[in-house]
């Protein structure tokens, strides 16, 4: 008896050796079903509302954000090439006042932050001539103040300059002067949106355009190019992954793709967006987010930027970071801050108003007219 159930198993153990790999189990589906045409343009439609509701309850917003730049830096060194991480780190305190289009943020580099001391949670700032701070009004003009000490600055009478030397300059210019400065930042677009302004922005446009609104031959020709899937979750929520095709850079190039991840968990804000080449994307930003009285605010954005190298394989070239610090939601915001004065502009202080080709200079009652202005050597040095 012992025999046989040796022989027995013996055959099993054979029989499971020589059994062709069992492959690993596949994932259980995550319910992901296509959308129809149809019901495509409906999407596009309720989350542009969607998001543009959560935009709308931030009557005013004022708080901080820390934003850290990762940026990996390769430099040649006897024939060998060398790589390395180089941080840096900003403080961004800002005031937004939505209904009336204001926007106030200051900059300021700031030293590496202690994780481990959790008694002093803001990293102190670094004087720095990088240091700059902002005012957009109605989002056409805007005021900027630099930390950077200027010499002659061409507007200003010789004589005066000569008396006055060195100083801080606030600018008046256009805002797309601006939108071109890197340490500028936006909520709106920063954190609530992309570069090309809110995400309800795309959403309504491509809406509008598969509705047939602007052509038969229009809504033909981007129709295919809109697809929409929707992953259901636990607790009936859900995610709605809208991808857009785009043209390629080079003709007959790989194609582009815009894939977006919107979370019926956070008003159906975007909780990852990627910007693909073909299937591999080269860019990918993550959102998280944190409720308060039922708007959702970003809590952390991270955007992560990849180069593709020779064999096909990507790397991670460089990263940026925001994480809202400290923030205030649709309380009143005192409206000094949007105003000049809120600069404090010492005695001697210069102002280049560009939108109207005039220069001020900063006297005891406030700003007059550069060629008005009468040096006083005692006036300066009390400050």
């Amino acid at each position: 008896m012992a025999d046989r159930l040796s022989f027995t198993i013996l055959l099993l153990l054979l029989s499971l050796c020589l059994r062709s790999p069992v492959p690993a189990a596949e994932p259980v589906d995550d319910q992901r079903r296509q959308l129809n045409p149809e019901e495509i343009q409906q999407t596009l439609v309720f989350l542009a509302k969607q998001l543009t509701s959560n935009l709308d309850a931030i009557h005013t917003w004022q708080g901080t954000y820390t934003y850290v730049r990762d940026m990996q830096i390769k430099r040649n060194t006897i024939g060998q090439v060398g790589v390395r991480w180089e941080s840096t780190y900003r403080l961004l305190p800002f005031w937004l006042d939505q209904r009336q289009d204001k926007l106030r943020v200051n900059y300021y580099l700031t030293e590496k932050p202690d994780e481990l001391d959790q008694l002093q949670p803001v990293p102190a700032k670094i004087e720095s001539t990088l240091n700059a701070q902002w005012i957009v009004v109605k989002g056409e003009e805007c005021l900027e103040l630099s930390e950077e000490r200027f010499g002659s600055v061409f507007g200003f009478p010789d004589g005066v300059q000569k008396q006055i030397g060195g100083g801080r300059i606030l600018y008046r210019k256009w805002k797309f002067e601006l939108e071109r400065d890197g340490r500028f930042f936006d909520p709106r677009t920063e954190v609530l949106g992309n570069s090309s302004g809110s995400f309800a922005r795309t959403l309504e446009l491509y809406a509008n355009v598969l509705s047939g609104a602007e052509g038969k031959e229009k809504q033909e020709k981007f129709s295919p190019r809109v697809t929409i899937a929707e992953r259901k979750l636990e607790h009936g929520q859900k995610q709605l992954i809208v991808t857009i095709e785009y043209n390629p850079w080079k003709p007959n190039g790989v194609p582009r793709f815009s894939q977006v991840t919107y979370d019926s968990r956070f008003r159906f804000n975007p909780v990852r967006s990627e910007h693909l080449r073909g299937t591999v994307a080269d860019q990918i930003q993550t959102f998280s987010y944190k409720n308060v009285d039922g708007i959702s605010l970003p809590e952390k954005v991270v955007t992560e930027y990849f180069q593709f190298r020779p064999a096909g394989k990507r790397e991670l070239t460089s990263r940026r970071t925001y994480t809202l610090l400290d923030s205030k939601l649709n309380q009143p915001i005192n409206p000094d801050q949007f105003q000049i004065k809120s600069f404090n502009l010492q005695y001697g202080e210069r102002m280049l108003d560009r939108t109207k080709n005039k220069a001020f200079i900063q006297d005891h009652d406030g700003l007059v007219p550069a060629e008005e202005f009468e040096f006083n050597k005692e006036s300066q040095s009390k400050n």
